[in-house]
């Protein structure tokens, strides 16, 4: 994980990445939306996951809005992603891991700095962002953690799509306690009984 998230930082940083910048995420749930919004951070930025479900003008409508210049997918979605021409999209399960990378310390952000931008209904019917920092979204990790004893030996059945503001519990949460992210495969996300196997 930290090794193919070290790669999409590689792959950002020349393309003059920086704080509170947003990189599109297009993607169905998998590993790839993990590897993709640690990658995102590592490299300083913030993220915005767009659901590839969404109609094509309305995923270029939240891409330009966003002011997004790169958007991350898989290939399974790449046929569906709809961005303006000068953006530039990367296919994360194509991309080589950096092996050997020893975790280091990043401080290309501050505690204020966007980490996530998720887009809402919107009550006019445009859809509108909403901005969420590191320091808000650690409190959240952190609080659930130890409100639940949440630890290494923890699993967490990870529902929530990535534009749902609680899949940042699924993600950060379980990694922040070192525990295990279990996903649906994402042609089955809906099935109970497939939610019943992976318990």
């Amino acid at each position: 994980l930290y090794s193919r998230a070290c790669r999409i930082e590689e792959e950002l940083l020349p393309r003059g990445l920086e704080p509170n910048q947003l990189v599109g995420i297009v993607m169905e749930k998998g590993w790839e939306q993990v590897v993709a919004v640690l990658g995102i951070l590592f490299a300083g930025g913030a993220y915005m996951p767009v659901d590839p479900e969404l109609p094509p003008e309305r995923q270029r409508y939240l891409i330009e809005n966003g002011d997004v210049k790169v958007v991350l997918t898989q290939s399974s979605v790449r046929n569906r992603v709809s961005v303006p021409d000068e953006v530039e999209v990367l296919t994360v399960d194509q991309m080589e891991p950096l092996e050997g990378r020893p975790p280091v310390a990043r401080t290309r952000q501050k505690r204020e700095d966007l980490a996530y931008v998720i887009y809402t209904s919107g009550s006019t019917g445009q859809p509108k962002g909403v901005m969420i920092d590191h320091r808000g979204a650690v409190n959240t990790v952190l609080d659930i953690n130890r409100r639940f004893g949440v630890g290494p030996g923890d699993r967490v059945l990870a529902l929530s799509r990535l534009n749902f503001d609680l899949s940042v519990y699924d993600i950060f949460g379980l990694l922040a306690a070192g525990g295990t992210i279990v996903m649906a495969a994402a042609d089955l996300a809906q099935d109970t009984t497939h939610w019943t196997q992976l318990v």
